[in-house]
């Protein structure tokens, strides 16, 4: 891993609890490289999430399908943040969550048992997991309330914000879905003036 990764990577996981190099390098050495080419799932819901890993190239979704059957989209995870289903990882159970790659992508992997490992030798990694956690649901607590009062131009510039890196590599029946409107009126919310 090089050190433009190593720093990236640190200050990831600073916005949430403060770490030492040595807190870093004992991670990174728990860790494995993998490549998903686009289309790759990451994660399927039949079984626990064993596994969270960090994204150093690339761009992934998480959906659901709803009780039509439908692909709702939860979130996207790119360049710089974790990728992983932090209930599966907490609590080792189900959760049908698909996470699928948007694009071919390189992530560093660490095993749920690797890094329980880690946080019973440093409870840092433990603070990290559960700050990382409820930040994930809190975020998903304003998109879910952003859902049910805000419009959909409010929503396409709060997702505009929220995911500028990648806004042109997702495609926009999946920016759609994210946003819980049909393609049709993203395109005229995209053709107006914001």
């Amino acid at each position: 891993m090089d050190n433009t990764v190593i720093q990236n990577f640190k200050t990831y996981i600073q916005q949430f609890v403060e770490i030492s190099d040595e807190q870093i390098v004992s991670f990174i050495k728990a860790t494995t490289k993998v490549t998903y080419k686009k289309g790759d799932y990451f994660s399927l819901p039949d079984k626990p999430s064993s596994s969270m890993g960090l994204v150093i190239k690339g761009l992934f979704r998480a959906y659901v399908f709803d009780k039509e059957n439908k692909e709702v989209i939860l979130d996207f995870m790119g360049e710089n943040n974790i990728v992983s289903s932090f209930g599966g990882i907490i609590l080792n159970q189900f959760i049908p969550i698909y996470i699928q790659a948007l694009e071919d992508s390189d992530i560093y992997i660490i095993s749920r048992d690797d890094f329980i490992k880690l946080w019973e030798n440093d409870t840092k990694w433990k603070e990290f997991l559960q700050k990382q956690a409820e930040s994930v649901s809190l975020v998903s607590r304003q998109r879910y309330i952003s859902l049910l009062v805000d419009d959909a131009k409010t929503r396409y510039l709060k997702f505009l914000n929220d995911y500028k890196p990648f806004e042109n590599r997702i495609k926009l029946g999946y920016v759609a879905s994210y946003l819980g409107i049909l393609p049709e009126t993203l395109s005229r919310i995209r053709s107006s003036p914001l």
